[in-house]
């Protein structure tokens, strides 16, 4: 039972990122299942995008009710994101968890950055 409360925390602290600012699977999720609940950095990559897809869902309702939904052109990134998606995954078995965790880390580093000094 302790492994599913830990899982239960991820995904709410997933939710609150994903629905407050729009982050949750990679930022949040894949270093805390890979810290918190022992899951290996390929099985965290692949879970934290099947466990986001909901919680996407549930975020972008909530945005819709107050206006704040651009459903064309949500439809038109979807286009180019699940073919991008569908490249990465192929991808993703095949680079070495070290890289995937590496790479993780850099990308985190520079939108902070970015967005610490404005776009």
């Amino acid at each position: 039972m302790k492994y599913e409360i830990k899982a239960i925390s991820v995904g709410i602290a997933g939710g609150i990122g994903a629905g407050l600012i729009g982050i949750g699977g990679g930022i949040i999720m894949i270093p805390c299942m890979i810290s918190f609940l022992g899951v290996s950095q390929h099985k965290a990559h692949a879970t934290s995008l099947a466990a986001i897809a909901p919680l996407a869902v549930m975020s972008a309702a909530v945005y819709s009710s107050y206006g704040n939904l651009n459903i064309y052109l949500a439809c038109v990134l979807a286009v180019g994101g699940v073919i991008g998606a569908y490249i990465g995954a192929s991808l993703m078995p095949h680079v070495n968890a070290t890289i995937l965790q590496r790479l993780l880390g850099v990308l985190c580093i520079i939108m902070a950055i970015k967005m610490g000094v404005g776009f």
